[in-house]
């Protein structure tokens, strides 16, 4: 398994992950890096703390990609069922 070097907050770390995962641990170094700079008030916290508050800014930010994840399937779906009511009029049209 590969391993891969992370710095996070200034803390190294060494993370063992399946081939081909490394490019997203970077990109996971990268995220919670710059959440740290936007969030300031969080550098103060006991390490802890911080990834504690940092899993719950994550989790909010799935929960609403999730939402609108969700919402898109729903308004395909929706998209799809109209099509085939319009094709349905289309075809009788057509054969009447």
């Amino acid at each position: 398994m590969p391993l891969v070097k992370l710095v996070i907050d200034k803390v190294h770390y060494e993370v063992e992950c399946k081939a081909g995962e490394e490019s997203l641990l970077k990109e996971s170094e990268e995220l919670l890096n710059e959440m740290f700079e936007k969030n300031s008030q969080i550098k103060n916290l006991p390490q802890s703390k911080k990834y504690l508050m940092m899993s719950l800014l994550l989790a909010g930010e799935v929960s609403i990609l999730k939402r609108e994840g969700e919402k898109k399937v729903i308004d395909f779906k929706k998209i799809m069922s109209e099509l085939e009511e319009l094709e349905d009029i289309v075809e009788k049209k057509l054969d009447g």
